[in-house]
């Protein structure tokens, strides 16, 4: 089915409950929500020396970058495809991967 024409809600409906791509996504936002509130209900310190706003910022924000990549890698059509969440997996986990390869480096 050609999505590029059709609603946001088209979208939750389909290729999002039901390809490894909307998994990933949906999978990303739960986990960013849970630490967003762990960080502003119990006053967390942020891993990295991030401040507790700027951490809270990314865990709002960093979900819906995920889900443009989502609808930016899969129009029209979204077919499943296992690379295509591998690499959706890789984005959703950048605001992790990059800090602690700036530590490495």
């Amino acid at each position: 089915m050609d999505y590029s024409n059709q609603s946001v809600s088209a979208l939750f409906r389909g290729p999002l409950r039901s390809t490894p791509q909307g998994w990933v996504v949906l999978a990303c936002a739960f986990v960013y929500a849970v630490l967003g509130l762990v960080f502003g209900f119990f006053e967390i310190t942020p891993p990295l020396g991030k401040s507790v706003g700027a951490a809270i910022s990314i865990c709002i924000s960093w979900p819906l970058i995920v889900f443009v990549m989502f609808v930016k890698q899969g129009i029209p059509s979204f077919t499943p495809s296992w690379l295509g969440a591998a690499y959706l997996g890789l984005v959703s986990a950048m605001p992790v991967l990059y800090p602690l390869y700036r530590e490495l480096v």
